[in-house]
């Protein structure tokens, strides 16, 4: 059986669609066919190089894409069940945590296989040697021997669930790390997927107000949807809105959330907080971009700022029962814009105008 992928060769050329032998899964292994696969933010920081700059560029040809929903194809030796220990079978829908720690380290010990720095390495790996079929940007995707994934229920919709694996399990642990409480005035900057995602977790969590600040009118609208009280446009003078923000707070906000992609978010969104406020960071991820700071001002107002890069496994499950409690509340579906697999350029060309929170690539029923 042959199956096609998309491969990313060269940081400005377009991906290249090639088929190859799609091979058995091994033992511990997972050959599942994906279904739908997100562009997401990181993605395109890998397209336009920004990702690889400070490297020298791009490693070796990968297949991109690892926000996705898959069915089980065929199971390799040894595996019968879930991370859950749920029993599996071929044609169970599943949602795949994209990352796989260590195993040999502090951070994998002490559960955080998240914080594991072969969990961010092991996202990347090389398209042209076997299994192939390492990016969600492919027909199928080989699970490796003990990264985790979970069996879905059925009444979760396809379209919703490809986000389960990174957006929405991203915003649902950087939010319980950060600690949002009851009542808390949030501001979330960007409203891409992440964005959008974040408002409607804030809400689910607790929050009182929730402000969202982006440069997209588009994205601005539809963030009401899902629970904004207030929008901030991203234009003019950054002061005029960090003043609109303390007005909205009535003295700043409790928890920011940077899911805008820049380090200049953070320089402004770190001036939205009161004093104790807190921050996260999470769409900041392109390394040695940085911005002027001063700690004292963090230290004499008591700030917390908290990273936060990949999430705990179980997340996943959360997610899901995340959307089957908002399934009928919120507007999923207008979240995405679907473009079939043979158009993946394309998709990613619409990616970048950034009219859409997320494009979703259709790649099979």
């Amino acid at each position: 059986m042959k199956g096609k992928l998309s491969v990313f060769y060269q940081i400005g050329q377009p991906l290249e669609i090639r088929e190859v032998e799609v091979p058995d899964p091994q033992e511990g292994e997972v050959l599942v066919r994906v279904l739908r696969a997100n562009i997401c933010g990181s993605d395109m920081h890998m397209v336009t190089g920004e990702a690889f700059r400070a490297f020298g560029g791009l490693f070796y040809p990968i297949v991109l894409g690892h926000e996705f929903v898959a069915r089980i194809e065929k199971l390799g030796k040894g595996v019968k069940s879930d991370y859950l220990g749920k029993s599996i079978s071929e044609g169970d829908i599943v949602s795949v945590c994209y990352f796989k720690g260590c195993g040999r380290c502090k951070v994998c010990a002490l559960g955080k296989e998240f914080a594991c720095l072969q969990s961010l390495a092991s996202v990347l790996r090389e398209a042209e040697k076997p299994p192939y079929f390492t990016g969600a940007f492919a027909e199928f995707y080989v699970v490796r021997q003990g990264q985790k994934f979970f069996k879905l229920d059925k009444d979760v919709p396809l379209n919703v669930a490809s986000a389960i694996n990174c957006a929405l399990s991203q915003v649902i642990f950087g939010l319980k790390e950060i600690g949002i409480e009851y009542g808390d005035n949030v501001v979330v900057q960007g409203a891409g997927g992440l964005g959008i995602l974040a408002v409607a977790v804030a809400k689910d969590m607790g929050a009182q107000k929730v402000i969202v600040v982006d440069a997209v009118d588009e994205r601005l609208e539809l963030a009401k949807y899902f629970g904004a009280d207030f929008t901030i446009k991203l234009d003019g003078d950054f002061r005029e809105r960090i003043a609109k923000v303390k007005e909205l707070t009535e003295g700043g906000a409790d928890v920011v959330v940077e899911v805008a992609g820049t380090p200049l978010a953070v320089m402004e969104g770190i001036k939205y907080m009161r004093r104790g406020g807190k921050y996260l960071i999470m769409g900041a991820i392109n390394p040695k971009q940085k911005f002027e700071a001063d700690p004292s001002v963090w230290i004499g107002e008591n700030l917390t700022l908290k990273g936060v890069s990949l999430y705990h496994p179980y997340t996943i499950l959360l997610s899901q029962n995340f959307i089957k409690r908002n399934v009928d509340k919120l507007p999923f579906d207008k979240i995405f814009y679907e473009v079939p697999f043979e158009k993946i350029n394309e998709a990613i060309d619409l990616a970048k105008t950034k009219k859409y929170p997320r494009i979703q690539i259709k790649v099979c029923e």
